[in-house]
C-alpha cells in the first residue's frame, strides 16, 4: 500500500462475519484498557495520513461553524439581487474586506516588526550567578526554555490580535467611504476656517484612526517591553544605568516618541472638537474655548513635540530622567493650562460680562443652527417666509361660502379616533389589523380636492388562533393583507360614523375617486414580519368570502420574492431562518418565491442604513391601481459646527434634511430611493459612494409626486428649534425675551397637551387656490394668547416652503387654550358633556384646529361619544369658535350657520310652503324632502341654499309640532 493511502478498510473492517460487530478500530481487544486498541491503531497510521485526516476534520468544523455566516451572506446577496441593489451590497462588502486586511496587516506589521526587532537584537542569554530569589528563579527558568516555543507563540498571538483588529476596523466602512467621497458644504466654520464637509465627512474617520494608532502603539510598546524583559535585555536586578540594554533604550525611546507625536495629532483634533463645546450659553466654541482652551491645546501640542524630541535625544544619555521630566511637564501643562486656566477665565472673566464676551459666539450659534435645520427667516438664505396675518374679526358668511373648499376640508376626524373606528368597522376578520390612519389627499368627482384618512388592512399572523398557527398557515397560506380603507376627513353619517369612500373586502367604492384599487394584496407593510412563500403547492388564501369558509386561491402574478428553485437556496434559507421544515416541505416547487424582509422599514434600512426613517409611512394608490408605501428618509449628523443639539429618534443631532423619499410597492416589494434634495451635501456624498442608489426626483411618476407631503416629524423638529431660533438679534436671544411655546389643547378627557402639527387643505393668504399644508400655532412662553402660526406647504411647485404668519403688534389673538376655556365656560356645552359622561358613555374631545379663513381665524373642535363596549367613537358635535363666541351643533355647517347666520346673497329659487291645513303625513314627507335638498346643498358647498333649506325645515317642524299638539288640547 502506498504510504499516503489511508487504510480505511482496516479502520472500518468488521471483526466477525455476521456484520453485527463494530468496526475493528472501535473494538477493544480482550485485556486492553478502554482506548488502548484505538491508540495502537492510530499510532500505526503514517504521519502524512494523520495530517490529511486532521485537515479534513478542521475543514468540516470550519464549514459547520461558518454555515450560519455563509447562509446569511448568500441569502443577502440573493435579496439584494431581488431589489436591484447588488452594487450597494458589493460596495459595502468589498470595503469591509479591504479595511479588514488593511488595518489587520498594518497592525500585524507594527506589532510583529517590533517583536522581531526585540528578538533580533536580544543578546545571548547568560544565567546569573549566585543565589536567586524565587521570582528571579522563575524568570530564569522561563528564559532558558523560552526559545523553544516563544517565537511561534508570539507569531500566533500577532496573527490572532491582528485578525481581531481587522475585524473590528471593518465596521468603519461608512466613515472610510465618506472620507474618500466627501462633498463640500460651501460654508466654513468661523474659528478655524475649514469647510463644514471636513467635520461631517473627514473628522470622524480621523478621530477613529488617531485613536486606533495611539492605542496600537501603546499596546506594542508594552508587548515590546515585556519581550525585552523576558529575554533579559531589561534587568531590574542590574546596577544603575545597566538595567536597559542600549538597543532596548533605542527601541523604546523611538516608540515613545512616535506615540507622543500621535498624541499631538489627537490634541489638534480635540481642538477642532471645541466647535461642539457646551461650555458657554450655547453649543459651539465659546469665549473661554477660543481664548483659553485653544491656546492650551497649542501648548500641549508643542509639549508633545518637545517631549518626543527628548526621548530621541535621551538615546545618547543614560537613564530616563530627561524624557520622564517631559512627560511630567505634559501632565502639568494639561492640568494648569488645559483645565485650571479655562475655569478661571470662565468664572472671573466671562461670567461677570457674559453677554459682551459671548455675543460673537452666540451669533455664530444662531446662524449655524438656523442653517442646519433650515429655519432661516432673514437674509438671502431665508427659507421661512415671514408675513403678517391681520386676524380680523369681520368674517362674514359670504366669505365662509367663498372658501367652501377650505371649510369642506376641515378635519373633523382625528386620525387617532379614526383608527379605532377602522378597527371596529373594517377589520372584518380576526387576522386583519390597521397599524394607524394617515392623512393624504385625492381629487374626487373629477375636480374636488379632498383630504382623506387612509389606512392599509394588513395581516397579522399572531392574531390567528394559536392552534391554527401551523407552519403551512404561517408561511404558505396566510401571506398578505388586503386592500385599504379611505374616508374623507370631514364627512359623517347621521349616526356620527365616517363615510367610507373605499371599504370592505374586496375593496369597493361608491364614488368616483379617479383611481381604483387594482392590486389590493399587501405583501409588504408596516406590520409584516415573518417570511412567506408564494407560488407554492399549498392553497394561498386571498381573502375569506362572506358567511362561508370557502377561500379564494390566487396565483401570485408579481415578481416579488426570491426564486428558491434549487436545493442550495432552500438550504441557505433553512439555515438562516433556523427552519428545517422549509428545506423538506413538499409544497415548495421550482416556481416558488420566498419573500422576506417584508417590513417596509427593515427593507428600506437594509439597503441604506445611513438614513433615518420617519415613524409614519403612508399608503397611497397610483393611477394604475397599485398600492405603494411612501417613507420619508432623513440625512442627519451630530457634527455640524456651532449648531444646537436636539434629540431625534433617541439620537442627538444638529443637522437634518428630508433628502430622500422611499417608495415601496406593497405587492412586489420594489424599493426606489428618490433624491428630492440634491443640494444636501450628505445625500450627495452617499450618491457618490453608491452611484446606483438614488433616483432623481424628476423621474418620479406624477401620480406618486402629488401624494408627497411635508413630514410631520421634520416639521416638529424644525419648530422645536424655531420657537427659540426665530430670534435673530443676539441680545434678545440671550435674554430669551421672545421665546415661543407650542400652543396647548384639551384632548380626550380633559388632558392638556401641546397641539400636534396637523395637515389641512386651505387657501393661504395671497394664493389663488387651495393646497395642503402642515401647520402649528404658537404662544409666547408662559402666555395663553397666540402669537404666530407656521405652515409648511406640501403641494408642488411650492413643496417644502415654510411661511411664518405673525400677528400685528398690539393685536391680542386667542390661543387654543383660551378657546378651550371658553368651551368649558359655556353652560350648554358643559351640561351636554356632563350628561353624556353619566350615561355609560364617555366624551372624547378631539384636536383643536386653528383654521385661517381670509384674514380671520376660526377654531374648530370635534366632540366624540364613545360607548364602553365596543369602544367605537362617533362624532356627535362640532364646536366652532370665532373671537370670544362659541357655538356647538351636530354638524360643522350648522355650527357655522349659528355663528354667522345667512348674510344677504343670491336668492334661492322659491320653494312651495306647506299649507297650514296639511296633515301630519304630508308635513313629514315635505320635511324629508327639504332635509335631503339641504344635504345636497351642503355637499356641493352651496351655503346660501343650505341656510335657506334649514330655515324652511324649521318652519315645517314647527307646523308639525302644532298639528301634533292640537289633539292634546
Amino acid at each position: 500500500m502506498p504510504e499516503d493511502k489511508f487504510p480505511w478498510d482496516s479502520l472500518f473492517r468488521g471483526g466477525g462475519g455476521d456484520g453485527g460487530e463494530l468496526p475493528s478500530i472501535f473494538r477493544r481487544k480482550e485485556g486492553k484498557k478502554p482506548g488502548e486498541g484505538f491508540k495502537e491503531r492510530w499510532d500505526k497510521i503514517k504521519p502524512r495520513t494523520k495530517w490529511i485526516v486532521g485537515i479534513i476534520i478542521v475543514v468540516l468544523v470550519i464549514i459547520l461553524l461558518s454555515a450560519s455566516w455563509l447562509s446569511t451572506f448568500y441569502t443577502d446577496l440573493l435579496w439584494y439581487d431581488e431589489v436591484g441593489y447588488t452594487s450597494v451590497f458589493w460596495k459595502r462588502i468589498v470595503t469591509q474586506i479591504w479595511l479588514f486586511f488593511a488595518f489587520g496587516l498594518l497592525f500585524f506589521v507594527i506589532l510583529y516588526a517590533n517583536i522581531w526587532m526585540a528578538r533580533r537584537f536580544t543578546p545571548r542569554y547568560e544565567k546569573p550567578q549566585g543565589d536567586l530569589s524565587p521570582v528571579e528563579e522563575s524568570v530564569t527558568r522561563f528564559r532558558e526554555s523560552a526559545g523553544k516555543w516563544l517565537d511561534r507563540g508570539l507569531l500566533a498571538l500577532s496573527i490572532i490580535i491582528s485578525f481581531i483588529v481587522g475585524w473590528v476596523s471593518a465596521g468603519q466602512w461608512e466613515n472610510v467611504l465618506k472620507f474618500f467621497n466627501h462633498t463640500a458644504f460651501g460654508k466654513v466654520d468661523p474659528i478655524f476656517g475649514k469647510d463644514i464637509g471636513y467635520y461631517v465627512f473627514e473628522y470622524p474617520f480621523l478621530r477613529y484612526f488617531t485613536g486606533w494608532l495611539f492605542t496600537s502603539l501603546v499596546f506594542v510598546l508594552i508587548i515590546t517591553a515585556v519581550i525585552h524583559f523576558l529575554y533579559g535585555a531589561i534587568n531590574f536586578g542590574a546596577g544603575k544605568g545597566q538595567r536597559f540594554a542600549t538597543h532596548v533604550k533605542v527601541h523604546l525611546s523611538v516608540l515613545a516618541g512616535i506615540i507622543l507625536l500621535v498624541q499631538a495629532w489627537r490634541f489638534r483634533l480635540d481642538m477642532l472638537g471645541l466647535l461642539y463645546s457646551s461650555r458657554g450659553t450655547v453649543t459651539g466654541a465659546s469665549y473661554t474655548d477660543v481664548h483659553a482652551q485653544i491656546p492650551a491645546y497649542w501648548i500641549l501640542i508643542a509639549a508633545c513635540f518637545i517631549c518626543a524630541g527628548l526621548f530621541i535625544l535621551n538615546i545618547r544619555y543614560k537613564g530616563w530622567k530627561l524624557p520622564l521630566a517631559g512627560v511630567v511637564g505634559i501632565v502639568v501643562v494639561a492640568l494648569l493650562a488645559g483645565a485650571l486656566y479655562p475655569v478661571i477665565i470662565q468664572n472671573y472673566v466671562v461670567k461677570p460680562k457674559e453677554l459682551s464676551r459671548e455675543r460673537e459666539y452666540i451669533g455664530y450659534n444662531i446662524e449655524f443652527t438656523q442653517d442646519a435645520f433650515r429655519i432661516q427667516d432673514e437674509g438671502e438664505e431665508a427659507v421661512i417666509e415671514v408675513d403678517e396675518f391681520p386676524a380680523n374679526l369681520d368674517l362674514t358668511y359670504d366669505q365662509i361660502a367663498a372658501n367652501a373648499a377650505t371649510i369642506d376640508n376641515i378635519r373633523l376626524w382625528d386620525p387617532r379616533q379614526m383608527a379605532q373606528v377602522y378597527v371596529q368597522r373594517q377589520e372584518l376578520r380576526q387576522l386583519y389589523d390597521f397599524n394607524d390612519v394617515d392623512v393624504d389627499r385625492y381629487t374626487v368627482f373629477d375636480d374636488v380636492y379632498t383630504q382623506m384618512m387612509v389606512s392599509g388592512r394588513e395581516l397579522v399572523i399572531d392574531q390567528l388562533r394559536e392552534d391554527a398557527q401551523t407552519w403551512q398557515n404561517t408561511h404558505l397560506s396566510y401571506t398578505h393583507g388586503y386592500g385599504m380603507v379611505m374616508a374623507p376627513s370631514n364627512e359623517l353619517t347621521t349616526e356620527g360614523d365616517p363615510v367610507f369612500f373605499i371599504k370592505n373586502i374586496p375593496p369597493v367604492s361608491e364614488i368616483d375617486l379617479g383611481v381604483e384599487v387594482e392590486r389590493p394584496e399587501i405583501y409588504y407593510g408596516e406590520m409584516t414580519q415573518d417570511y412567506v412563500v408564494v407560488r407554492s403547492g399549498a392553497e394561498e388564501i386571498d381573502y375569506p368570502l362572506e358567511n362561508t369558509n370557502k377561500l379564494v386561491e390566487p396565483y401570485y402574478e408579481g415578481e416579488g420574492g426570491i426564486p428558491v428553485s434549487n436545493f442550495l437556496k432552500r438550504l441557505a434559507f433553512s439555515i438562516r431562518n433556523a427552519d428545517i421544515t422549509f428545506l423538506f416541505s413538499g409544497y415548495i416547487t421550482g416556481e416558488s418565491r420566498l419573500m422576506y424582509r417584508r417590513n417596509i422599514k427593515d427593507r428600506a434600512l437594509e439597503v441604506a442604513p445611513f438614513l433615518t426613517l420617519d415613524a409614519d409611512p403612508y399608503l397611497m394608490i397610483t393611477d394604475d391601481g397599485r398600492q405603494k408605501w411612501i417613507l420619508d428618509a432623513y440625512t442627519t449628523t451630530d457634527l455640524y459646527p456651532y449648531s444646537e443639539y436636539l434629540n431625534f429618534y433617541e439620537q442627538d443631532i444638529n443637522y437634518i434634511r428630508n433628502s430622500v423619499k422611499v417608495v415601496i410597492d406593497a405587492y412586489d416589494g420594489t424599493v426606489t430611493y428618490y433624491l428630492v434634495d440634491p443640494d444636501d451635501p450628505i445625500a450627495a456624498t452617499y450618491g457618490k459612494i453608491f452611484p446606483d442608489l438614488f433616483t432623481p426626483l424628476e423621474e418620479m411618476p406624477e401620480d406618486i409626486k402629488r401624494h408627497l407631503r411635508y413630514p410631520e416629524d421634520l416639521f416638529s423638529v424644525q419648530m422645536e428649534q424655531y420657537k427659540t431660533y426665530h430670534i435673530n438679534d443676539v441680545d434678545s436671544f440671550y435674554q430669551k425675551e421672545d421665546v415661543w411655546e407650542v400652543s396647548t389643547e384639551t384632548y380626550e378627557s380633559a388632558t392638556t397637551l401641546p397641539v400636534t402639527p396637523y395637515y389641512i387643505i386651505l387657501k393661504l393668504p395671497g394664493e389663488e387656490k387651495e393646497e395642503m399644508v402642515l401647520m402649528l400655532p404658537f404662544n409666547p412662553r408662559g402666555k395663553p394668547n397666540m402669537v404666530d402660526w407656521v405652515a409648511a406647504r406640501c403641494d408642488f411647485p411650492n413643496y417644502g416652503r415654510l411661511i411664518n404668519f405673525t400677528f400685528p403688534p398690539g393685536r391680542l389673538v386667542n390661543g387654543t387654550q383660551q378657546f378651550e376655556s371658553l368651551v368649558d365656560q359655556n353652560p350648554d356645552i358643559s351640561a351636554q358633556i356632563s350628561l353624556w359622561n353619566q350615561s355609560g358613555s364617555s366624551v372624547i374631545r378631539g384636536n383643536t384646529l386653528v383654521i385661517p379663513i381670509e384674514e380671520s381665524l376660526l377654531y374648530v373642535e370635534p366632540l366624540y361619544l364613545e360607548a364602553t363596549n365596543p369602544p367605537i367613537p362617533q362624532l356627535k358635535r362640532v364646536i366652532v369658535g370665532y373671537g370670544d363666541r362659541i357655538e356647538m351643533r351636530p354638524t360643522l355647517a350648522e355650527a357655522l350657520q349659528a355663528m354667522f347666520g345667512a348674510e344677504p346673497g343670491p336668492e334661492p329659487e322659491p320653494e312651495p310652503q306647506p299649507e297650514p291645513e296639511a296633515d301630519v303625513t304630508q308635513l313629514i314627507q315635505q320635511a324629508n324632502q327639504v332635509y335631503d335638498e339641504a344635504e345636497a346643498a351642503l355637499r356641493s358647498g352651496d351655503w346660501t341654499t343650505y341656510g335657506a333649506k334649514i330655515d324652511q325645515l324649521s318652519q315645517i317642524l314647527d307646523q308639525l309640532a302644532e298639528l301634533i299638539a292640537e289633539p292634546a288640547q
